[in-house]
């Protein structure tokens, strides 16, 4: 499986002429800086507060490619895991 998500980002780098990459870029700074935080967090990037904060304030390019991919894993297992969630987002 993660071979095959490699390949996948390949072929849509290799499709989108680089603008994938400038989409991830938009993307990374959209997060609000403490989601960055517990995304870096849970993908193992950072060990204190002080230093996720300081990472989390990078942009997307400037994260080495080993850790943009561990990030890209914790996404897409959240994406997974938190795309059914309903009622622990409910108001009631």
């Amino acid at each position: 499986m993660p071979r095959l998500m490699k390949l996948r980002d390949e072929f849509v780098r290799l499709a989108s002429a680089g603008r994938f990459h400038d989409a991830a870029s938009r993307e990374w700074r959209e997060l609000p800086h403490n989601w960055r935080m517990a995304l870096l967090m849970v993908a193992g990037i950072g060990n204190d507060v002080d230093s996720l904060s300081t990472l989390a304030s990078r942009s997307w390019r400037e994260f080495p490619e080993a850790e943009r991919i561990a990030m890209r894993v914790v996404i897409r297992t959240g994406k997974r895991h938190l795309g059914g969630v309903t009622a622990l987002a409910s108001k009631v």
